[in-house]
């Protein structure tokens, strides 16, 4: 058949539900073919937001993300998403449409010599296809790579000359799978583990694979083991367990907890510096669990290395060799401690009561999708996920344009999920323009934008560093009716109380809409 068709013949047969693209004229051999398959295609008004749409919907429904690239302009523009869904290890597709490259030299539309350099080192893998008879093979390796241990995102360069011409495909070949993990060992921590008395779990985004957060459900609540979480793993445990006791980053609880603990084991968490040791959590006597040894002794130095491709089968383990003995955490003690101290950060803290409004105010297996505001860094710490892939944020890299084109992609995803994306005026103005896509598609995702009329956490820096006011002011557009320019419902709250209000009042989750929500900045928590 013609490359194009096995293209989409073999997308069909890998599973793939849905594109994200932005088209060109180079992809349209494509656009032909996917025409007549059971493919959906969602086309953006940006090629980075159409990356980030298939980063949310990669992440909400564990699926692998597609993402079809014009070459040149359009390949630069998903350079961003790439390095957040690499920071993030979020399986995405990038299949890149490339014009001659001999022709480069000549100004050729869109040329360039070598285009998958511009990926190469923030994309976990890089493909090019040599030649039609390789075509098959190649996008067989790219989608096994993008989907096994530790995942990511790949580039899959096809030159545009290729698709018009016949290819060969075998129809009845089975699709293979991603790579199997390795068997886990307990060897090595086992002799740890029994002579601890008071053990914690500190849980990643590894536990998001399904049934890996099963066994460790089981084993904190039998063996009376505290569970905190790193920003990637929220949800991975119900956060209204008695054991869990929110992010490992919190200065109360969680500082309390690891201080008094003689073994921490840290499951399917990277430890990154950023989220870690810069914040000033201290992991005493260490053992750290992981798909690969990426971050293994990175920023702390473990006790014992176990390295597993298999977090399910660490976590099985892990119960068993626990099996029939109790921790000596006084369990009631840290949940009356617990308690006292979100009494107090309720009195003192208007970051505290907003996010705990807020989770009062939606369903609890809402899809939350964060940008990062000053709302977001208290939701890291104190917004409490009671499911797994319900709580998408770009830790990965830590763009600011992520949150509205990725809670599109995610509610896509989990067509079953009520969705709420919490974005900032600086970001969500400049993504304004994809109204029309949620519009068009009538995807029911409600947009939540925080606007406090700056680029707010700069704000103050720039106040108390230097002395210097209103440097990072925003003049903003009447976003009310800038939806309902594009026909989606809106409405404004200059407040924590008519916010609520307005989730209960106007809020159906099955259509889009959008809340402008005025309000000052607030101070972030760790001040």
């Amino acid at each position: 058949m013609l490359a194009n068709q096995a293209i989409v013949r073999f997308l069909e047969e890998r599973g793939v539900r849905r594109i994200f693209h932005l088209p060109g004229v180079h992809t349209l051999p494509l656009n032909s073919a996917l025409e007549n398959s059971k493919i959906a295609v969602l086309m953006a008004r940006h090629e980075a937001n159409a990356a980030f749409m298939a980063d949310g919907f990669a992440r909400a429904s564990g699926e692998t993300g597609v993402v079809l690239v014009t070459p040149g302009p359009g390949l630069g523009n998903v350079v961003t998403p790439c390095m957040e869904a690499h920071g993030s290890d979020v399986p995405l597709v990038f299949i890149v449409v490339e014009v001659e490259r001999k022709r480069a030299d000549k100004g050729v539309l869109h040329g360039m010599a070598a285009p998958e350099a511009l990926l190469s080192g923030i994309a976990k893998a890089v493909f090019v296809v040599p030649e039609a008879k390789e075509l098959i093979a190649v996008m067989d390796a790219a989608f096994r790579a993008a989907s096994s241990p530790r995942k990511g995102p790949v580039a899959l360069f096809i030159p545009y000359a290729l698709l018009d011409k016949e290819v060969p495909f075998d129809a009845g070949a089975p699709v293979p799978r991603a790579e199997k993990a390795a068997p886990f060992d307990p060897g090595p921590i086992e002799r740890l583990l029994k002579g601890s008395e008071r053990p914690v779990i500190v849980g990643g985004g590894g536990l998001l694979e399904e049934g890996a957060g099963a066994p460790l459900d089981a084993l904190c609540s039998e063996s009376s083991i505290p569970f905190l979480t790193s920003t990637r793993g929220k949800g991975a445990l119900p956060e209204d367990r008695k054991y869990a006791f929110g992010s490992v980053r919190g200065r109360g609880m969680a500082r309390r907890i690891l201080a008094g603990a003689d073994l921490v084991i840290a499951i399917g968490a990277r430890l990154r510096e950023t989220e870690t040791k810069r914040r000033g959590v201290k992991l005493p006597r260490l053992v750290h669990i992981d798909v690969d040894d990426r971050w293994i002794g990175r920023n702390y130095r473990p006790l014992a290395a176990a390295v597993t491709a298999d977090l399910k089968a660490a976590a099985a383990s892990l119960r068993v060799v626990m099996e029939g003995r109790r921790s000596s955490w006084d369990m009631a003690a840290l949940a009356a401690a617990r308690a006292k101290e979100g009494a107090a950060l309720e009195k003192e803290s208007e970051g505290f009561r907003i996010v705990r409004s807020l989770r009062r105010d939606i369903p609890p297996d809402a899809l939350t999708v964060w940008d990062l505001t000053l709302i977001y860094y208290w939701a890291e710490l104190y917004f409490p996920v009671y499911s797994p892939r319900t709580f998408l944020s770009p830790g990965g890299m830590s763009p600011i344009f992520y949150a509205f084109p990725a809670a599109a992609g995610a509610r896509l995803g989990r067509p079953d999920a009520p969705c709420l994306c919490v974005t900032g005026d600086g970001s969500f103005t400049a993504l304004s323009g994809e109204l029309a896509t949620l519009a068009a598609h009538n995807i029911p995702a409600v947009i939540l934008v925080y606007n406090n009329g700056a680029y707010g956490l700069l704000e103050g820096y720039m106040r108390r560093r230097y002395g210097k006011e209103h440097t990072m002011a925003l003049a903003n557009p009447d976003l009310v009716r800038l939806a309902g320019a594009f026909g989606i419902k809106a409405k404004a709250a200059a407040g924590p109380d008519e916010l609520t209000a307005i989730f209960r009042r106007h809020v159906t989750w099955d259509e889009p809409f959008l809340i402008d929500f005025r309000y000052p900045p607030i101070p972030p928590p760790w001040e």
